[in-house]
């Protein structure tokens, strides 16, 4: 009996899983990857438009806040900030799984986000910095690079694969 043909696949990979569903995947978490290194660029002015906001909203009920309190506050909605983000970004890195082991609403779920990502980037007015408009320029391009090789014909033919039977988690 013969081995079944592996050209076109990855090396390491599970059998079947085409190379462009392996670069999708190594792309995808590039892509979370810099989005983290976005947010860190984002975080020192997002925690002035905390501090103004918790001090508008304290002033604007006629309640002044104290500077400690003001500080206590904002450090914690900036800390509420950061564990949303790493569980965020802990969700996108479980879909990159799921879309590797071929589950097709990982594809569409990406697709859909990353779409939502470069309309969100186009229509943005002035970021943070402009390091920032870059970093979300590379994220939003390796995002696009994970949708064209998730459609490729080997990949689409991967993922169709993946509605006909069940298939363990590959991890």
């Amino acid at each position: 009996m013969a081995a079944p043909d592996q050209s076109g696949r990855s090396g390491g990979g599970k059998p079947g899983r085409p190379v462009d569903v392996t670069k999708a995947f190594a792309l995808w978490l590039a892509s979370v990857a810099v989005s983290l290194v976005g947010q860190l660029i984002a975080y020192p002015a997002a925690s002035g438009m905390v501090r103004e906001a918790v001090q508008r909203g304290a002033e604007s009920s006629g309640s002044p806040i104290a500077p400690a309190e003001l500080e206590t506050i904002t450090r914690i909605g900036l800390a509420l900030g950061v564990v949303f983000i790493v569980l965020l970004a802990a969700v996108w890195v479980l879909v990159g799984f799921k879309m590797r082991a071929g589950r097709n609403w990982a594809r569409i779920l990406i697709t859909v986000v990353t779409v939502l990502g470069v309309i969100s980037m186009l229509t943005a007015a002035n970021g943070f910095s402009s390091l920032a408009a870059i970093v979300s320029l590379v994220q939003n391009l390796l995002a696009i690079a994970v949708v064209v090789y998730m459609y490729r014909s080997e990949s689409s033919a991967y993922f169709s694969k993946s509605k006909s039977g069940p298939r363990k988690t590959d991890w």
